[in-house]
């Protein structure tokens, strides 16, 4: 199997993994990152989210830090294959799936780093250093089956970042979770916008 082929499928599976995510967390996971810090043995991983009472200041703002709260805290020792986890005590959620909510952490963090082992191989410099991953997912319906279907009707498309400045923890890589709305009968282009129920994108930094 290609690794085109390989990389389209990890970044199906991250998706629905991030929507089953999102909807285990409940209000939590309306908007929702996961953050992965890579190290030479291993790596460690945080993820945050709005918190429900601040969503409506979160959506009124271009900034709102204070309105986001974590959810977990990872770590991953390759030497020992040791891995522990933390979630946010207050979370309700949390408390009451916290097997599952573990399970599909551990896939979305493993899937997350093959998907950036392709992507270095293949559309990067290898000789470089790229330490971060972060993963993005948002919903604005309650329905999961309506999302099911929308991301049966989109396509995840990558593409380079140009550097703004060498400095660390830029973004060179991303991928981009986008739908496609008509074709164009005389170019033969399929016209994309943004899914109307959710938003997904991965992102390597160097």
């Amino acid at each position: 199997m290609s690794d085109k082929k390989i990389l389209s499928q990890k970044l199906d599976q991250i998706l629905r993994g991030m929507l089953r995510y999102s909807f285990t967390l409940g209000d939590w996971g309306k908007y929702v990152w996961i953050v992965i810090y890579l190290g030479y043995d291993g790596y460690s991983a945080k993820s945050f989210g709005v918190k429900p009472w601040e969503i409506r200041r979160f959506k009124s703002q271009t900034v709102c830090n204070s309105c986001l709260g974590d959810i977990y805290l990872s770590e991953y020792d390759q030497a020992t294959d040791s891995y522990n986890i933390n979630f946010n005590p207050s979370i309700r959620e949390l408390r009451k799936n916290m097997r599952e909510v573990k399970n599909i952490i551990r896939k979305i963090e493993t899937t997350a780093i093959d998907i950036y082992n392709i992507v270095v191989n293949s559309y990067l410099n290898p000789s470089e250093e790229y330490k971060k991953i972060s993963i993005y997912f948002s919903r604005n319906v309650s329905d999961y089956n309506k999302i099911i279907e929308e991301i049966k009707e989109s396509t995840i498309f990558g593409h380079s970042i140009p550097r703004r400045s060498e400095s660390i923890d830029e973004p060179v890589f991303g991928f981009m979770a986008l739908k496609g709305k008509k074709k164009d009968v005389n170019y033969g282009e399929i016209r994309l916008s943004y899914p109307e129920y959710f938003r997904f994108s991965y992102t390597v930094y160097g």
